[in-house]
């Protein structure tokens, strides 16, 4: 028998991240490209997703103790969670937002 079981987000609350990058670096591009494609995939109108540059904003990595990048952080819900990297393990990342799926 095969798996019916839907992609999807069964909250009714809205996911809060901000993506923190340096530049358009290697890193930063793909880890735009896994979480938007996460997001657009498994959270569908359920997210809102900030990206913030640390080049054009670099006192905002002392004020938020950004040591990593790219990271992300999910602000809401809570608890806050931090996720380093080009966020290109999607099962992970899934995983780690508390995504779970519809059946």
């Amino acid at each position: 028998m095969e798996n019916k079981r839907k992609p999807g987000y069964n909250s009714k609350e809205k996911t809060v991240l901000q993506l923190y990058i340096t530049g358009m670096s290697e890193n930063s591009v793909r880890a735009i490209q896994n979480i938007t494609q996460v997001c657009e995939q498994y959270l569908t109108d359920h997210f809102d997703l900030e990206i913030i540059d640390l080049y054009k904003n670099p006192a905002i990595a002392e004020e938020k103790r950004i040591v990593f990048s790219p990271s992300l952080i999910r602000l809401h819900p809570l608890p806050k969670k931090i996720f380093i990297g080009d966020l290109s393990d999607t099962k992970k990342v899934i995983l780690g937002l508390g995504i779970s799926f519809k059946e």
